[in-house]
């Protein structure tokens, strides 16, 4: 069984897309224990002219 390594870009993304484990993932890092997290957007999109979406 192999197990995906969250250094990685598209696994840390991946993990981070499911509120349980990101709450799991952030308060073993604060130490806090986190009860809900809000999940946005990581990827800002612009047009031609330099507007966000």
């Amino acid at each position: 069984m192999e197990i995906a390594n969250p250094i990685y870009d598209t696994v840390f993304k991946f993990m981070m897309e499911d509120k349980k484990v990101a709450a799991l993932f952030v308060g073993a890092i604060t130490g806090y224990d986190v009860e809900d997290v809000e999940l946005r957007p990581t990827e800002v999109v612009t047009d031609g002219e330099g507007m966000r979406h």
